[in-house]
């Protein structure tokens, strides 16, 4: 059936024929465009498979029915030039969703049926202003969007039963809408079920009870904000941490521990090293006053540990076990008694030793605990006045490798380089020795001169 108002005068013309063979004999697509007037049109059970841009031109079209027809989606401008249309009917067709803002210029559309879809949502209303009535009944919707419960819409009636609505929180805002002011809805309580859980709510959607509050106590907020302001304080500390970590154990170690260490003093660089017992023995001839005490080991051995078999195999077979028989202290080895804290314990053995030997390499200078334990052998010659560093390198180290400190250290420091050549070996051994032998003791009076 088709109808139409062709100059004032109703025109309706009736056939037991489908759409295609009714327009091939009396009409083509694009004949439609003659007839400017042209205020309503009814195209239903017409097996359309699409909206012909040809059938919508007029701009005085007020009445429309796609009803019952084949349709599947509609294109973004299909109903550009309807802007005096006041009633559309797309029921029974096979549409999946709405353009967005495909009715946005449609400000005179009262009526809506999009009864028999397969919609999941109607977001493309979304500027629909106008609109009047509405019915979305048996299509795939889950909730109905909030914009239509607000202003400035103006709905007077709506039917969106036969749905499959997921009766959770997102309901909420449908559901007050509803018991609000029931005379708007067709049939609410018979109509509206809960397809999911309906098991645990029930069937209707104004019968679910539902606690969505999302208040929560004054305390409650400001223990979430204590907590956030915490992790961000620890992710500000850890930072920080990571970035200046040797400098921190440093100065940590300047201010609560470096006096500890104070009462190991020589004034006799020529005095015996002096075993563990015989520490104890003088702890208790000064059990009242503050302890002078002597050093326990000739040397203490900062180094990688990836240079673990040239300390074994050359160092200590060539120092310790020579004639001379100096003592090392290695905290690799147990010299240094277990349980203390890295920290305390390094510095125990760098104190409790006249000298400190830094075996450098390009692994010594990637390990932030080595570079420490230079760091405390050098202020020795600050706080104490004593010149303990005795400088090894084994191999080569890059240049873009050396830190500050190295290269202030290398200004007035020679350097005993490691070599495989048998006369080298033996001259290095004896430079070694010869600086173990030397005072640690720094004269400072003649340094300004």
């Amino acid at each position: 059936m088709i109808h139409f108002s062709l100059y004032g005068v109703n025109v309706h013309v009736s056939f037991h024929l489908s759409y295609q063979t009714l327009w091939e004999i009396f009409f083509d697509t694009q004949q439609l465009s003659h007839f400017p007037h042209l205020e309503n049109l009814t195209l239903s059970n017409c097996t359309l498979s699409s909206i012909d841009h040809f059938l919508l031109e007029s701009h005085n079209l007020q009445y429309l029915d796609l009803s019952s027809n084949n349709i599947v989606s509609i294109n973004g401008n299909d109903f550009s030039s309807l802007t005096n249309l006041n009633h559309m009917d797309l029921s029974q067709n096979k549409l999946e969703s709405l353009p967005e803002k495909q009715f946005h210029h449609m400000s005179n559309l009262a009526y809506l049926n999009l009864i028999g879809n397969k919609l999941v949502n109607l977001n493309g209303l979304k500027g629909l202003h106008g609109i009047q009535t509405l019915i979305v009944s048996d299509n795939r919707l889950t909730t109905l969007p909030t914009f239509l419960m607000k202003e400035p819409y103006n709905l007077q009636s709506v039917d969106f039963g036969n749905n499959s609505f997921t009766c959770t929180c997102d309901i909420k805002p449908l559901q007050d809408w509803i018991l609000k002011d029931e005379r708007t809805f067709i049939d609410p309580h018979s109509m509206y079920i809960c397809q999911f859980p309906k098991a645990y709510f029930g069937d209707g959607i104004t019968k679910v009870s539902l606690d969505c509050s999302t208040s929560l106590h004054p305390a409650y907020y400001i223990l979430i904000s204590s907590l956030s302001g915490l992790l961000v304080i620890c992710v500000i500390v850890a930072t920080i941490y990571k970035k200046f970590r040797w400098r921190i154990h440093y100065r940590f170690w300047v201010l609560f521990y470096q006096r500890r260490y104070q009462r190991y003093v020589d004034n006799d660089d020529d005095a015996d090293i002096m075993n563990s017992d015989d520490e104890d023995d003088v702890d208790a001839d000064h059990r009242y006053e503050a302890p002078i005490m002597r050093r326990q080991y000739h040397a203490y051995v900062a180094y990688h540990r990836d240079n673990e078999a040239w300390i074994n195999d050359q160092l200590v077979a060539n120092i310790e076990d020579g004639p001379e028989q100096f003592r090392l202290c290695m905290k690799e080895r147990g010299d240094i008694p277990a349980g203390h804290y890295i920290l305390n314990a390094i510095c125990h053995g760098i104190y409790k030793s006249r000298k400190t030997i830094i075996v450098l390499s390009e692994n010594f200078m990637d390990d932030g605990w080595c570079h420490y334990q230079l760091q405390i052998a050098q202020m020795r010659l600050v706080k104490d006045n004593e010149d303990v560093l005795i400088l090894v390198q084994i191999g080569e180290i890059p240049d873009n490798k050396k830190t500050l400190l190295l290269r202030q250290i290398l200004c007035n420091k020679e350097v005993l380089k490691w070599t495989e050549d048998l006369i080298g070996q033996e001259l290095f051994w004896n430079q070694l020795k010869m600086e173990l032998r030397k005072p640690a003791r720094v004269d400072r009076r003649f340094e300004d001169v």
